[in-house]
């Protein structure tokens, strides 16, 4: 059966081929690292000169792990990229049969927000999902972690969530334009995701998009609407987002099973519903620099302006990569 799925994922996906498509909109100036407030203490990664800068991986079907300068830049000025990274397909195999476990162990919780997906048994208290160590490994890779801390600039990195998002097929649910940044209890807020696809994510079944650069516009303005067909009801000022696609455009990303794109926690990224006939999954791994400090008696915007309250009192803090650098940060494990 393993052996079945594995040359099934083989045939549909080929070469990684993550690509992004822009709609029409004004072109975005470059900005530098500084621009996105890296305090003195964090240092970018040296990227390696021989890696290609290209957003999308090379036909050799490389899997990347190191971005080069071109592209570091890209993501302070964008808050996204899609370096080429891809898991192999043993990997994606695992992370499937853990999806699938995870969806039968949670009857009662909404696909599309399996909240702390790392973690057993519900551990840490976040809406008592019960997860799997398979998506902690999965997230501990470390050339997954080595793109991630060039993106944050440190070399000491911290595993804070874990995130699965599965939008059954036909019925998947929207979630409108948002930044996650608004519910992370983070000082100062610097923070990466990384969406790994389980299946093959893109416009039809209800893909990310994005609008390139806002992650430097600090808090957009966001409103309470309820829409039966989202998952989220605190969202981006509709009449402001659909200025800012007139302004910037937006990007449309397209991923197979295993591939991989980086964003900051604060651009402003939604998905459509999943119309489709093909499920799309995919969880998101979240990542601070260890020099931040994790408050967890901190009420997020989130909760104050949105009403969400995450329980963050128990989530455990996974380093890995480095070293913890706040002594104020507590329940560290090291994978």
């Amino acid at each position: 059966m393993l052996k079945q799925l594995s040359a099934r994922i083989a045939r549909s996906s080929g070469p990684p081929r993550a690509s992004c498509r822009r709609s029409p909109g004004a072109t975005i100036s470059t900005s530098s690292v500084a621009d996105m407030g890296l305090t003195a203490s964090f240092r970018p990664s040296s990227p390696s000169s021989s890696t290609s800068a290209s957003t999308s991986s090379s036909a050799s079907g490389s899997t990347g792990s190191t971005l080069s300068a071109s592209q570091v830049a890209r993501f302070h000025r964008d808050g996204y990229i899609l370096p080429g990274f891809r898991f192999e397909d043993e990997a994606v195999i695992a992370g499937r049969a853990a999806l699938d476990d995870i969806l039968s162990k949670n009857p009662g919780v909404m696909p599309e927000q399996l909240v702390n997906s790392h973690l057993e048994d519900g551990e840490g208290h976040a809406h008592s999902v019960k997860g799997s160590s398979e998506f902690l490994k999965l997230a501990s890779n470390p050339r997954l972690v080595e793109i991630v801390s060039q993106c944050l600039g440190t070399d000491n990195v911290i595993l804070y969530g874990c995130q699965i998002f599965c939008k059954l097929p036909g019925e998947g649910k929207a979630i409108p334009w948002h930044q996650d940044g608004l519910y992370h209890p983070i000082k100062p807020l610097r923070a990466c995701a990384a969406w790994i696809a389980l299946d093959r994510s893109d416009e039809e079944n209800g893909g990310l998009k994005v609008l390139p650069g806002t992650h430097k516009v600090g808090e957009v303005p966001h409103v309470h609407h309820i829409d039966e067909e989202a998952a989220i009801t605190y969202v981006a000022d509709p009449e402001w987002a659909e200025g800012k696609v007139q302004e910037v455009g937006m990007e449309w990303f397209t991923l197979d099973p295993g591939e991989v794109s980086f964003h900051d926690i604060m651009v402003v990224h939604g998905s459509e519903r999943n119309r489709s006939s093909r499920r799309r999954a995919g969880v998101s791994a979240i990542y601070m620099p260890a020099e931040c400090f994790f408050d967890r008696d901190m009420v997020t915007v989130g909760e104050r302006k949105g009403g969400l309250k995450l329980d963050y009192k128990n989530r455990p803090l996974f380093v890995v990569r480095g070293d913890n650098q706040h002594p104020q940060n507590t329940l560290l494990r090291y994978p």
